[in-house]
C-alpha cells in the first residue's frame, strides 16, 4: 500500500502494525451513508464536500485568506504495534486499549503559509464515539513497524508532508470512521474502499 500521509499534528509519531487494511468491506454501511446523505456524496448547504472514501483526495477550505489543503487517506492499520528496542519490552497500550494508525498525505494548495495547529483530526466507531490521536506518554513511542514519522509545524504553499496518525481506542470498538477540520470545515472519509468507481 502506498506510503503517504499529512501532517496534522505538532509532535513526531512513526508507526506500525501488523498489517496494513482497508476498512471492512460492508456494503450495508456505505449503502446507508450514501442513502442519508452523510457517506462519500454527500454536500452540505455550501456545496463543500463532507465526506470521502479511502483513496479520495479530499479539499479543506479554512477560515483564514489563502489556507486550503489538500487531504488524502490512503488507509489504515489495526493495531498498530510499536518497534521492539533491543533489550527492551515492546511499549503497548494500556490494558483495554489499542492503538490504530491511518495513512494520510496533506497539500498546502492554499495561498499561504498553514500552521498545523488549525487541523485537527479524529476517529469514530460504530457507535459514534469519538477517539483522539495518542497522547500523553504513550505519545513517547517513536517507531510503529508501520511507517515514516509524521512531523512538521508548518506547511508552506506547494508542500506536502507524508506519514501516519495513531489513534488511542478501545480494545472492542470498531473504527468506522476518519475525520479531520480545519477552520469551519469538517470532512469524514469512510474506513473503506468505494463499492465501485
Amino acid at each position: 500500500m502506498r506510503r503517504m500521509a499529512s501532517a496534522l499534528l505538532l509532535s513526531a509519531l512513526a508507526l506500525g502494525a501488523t498489517g496494513c487494511q482497508g476498512a471492512p468491506d460492508d456494503r450495508r454501511d456505505a449503502a446507508s451513508a450514501r442513502a442519508d446523505g452523510k457517506g462519500p456524496d454527500g454536500k452540505g448547504p455550501d456545496g463543500v464536500r463532507r465526506a470521502a472514501w479511502l483513496g479520495d483526495a479530499v479539499d479543506l477550505g479554512g477560515g483564514a485568506s489563502g489556507e486550503h489543503l489538500r487531504m488524502t487517506v490512503h488507509g489504515y492499520v489495526d493495531p498498530a504495534v510499536a518497534v521492539r528496542k533491543a533489550k527492551q519490552p515492546r511499549p503497548q497500550p494500556a490494558e483495554g486499549r489499542r492503538w490504530l494508525g491511518v495513512d494520510v498525505a496533506l497539500l498546502n494548495v492554499g495561498g499561504s503559509r498553514h500552521d498545523a495547529r488549525r487541523t485537527a483530526a479524529w476517529v469514530t466507531d460504530d457507535r459514534g464515539k469519538r477517539h483522539s490521536v495518542l497522547s500523553g506518554t504513550a505519545a513517547d513511542v517513536k517507531e510503529f513497524t508501520t511507517g515514516i514519522p509524521l512531523k512538521w509545524n508548518t506547511l508552506a504553499v506547494g508542500e506536502q508532508s507524508e506519514g501516519w496518525l495513531v489513534f488511542d481506542v478501545p480494545e472492542d470498538a470498531r473504527i468506522t470512521r476518519f475525520h479531520s477540520t480545519l477552520g469551519t470545515t469538517t470532512v469524514t472519509w469512510l474506513l473503506q474502499h468505494p463499492p465501485s468507481r
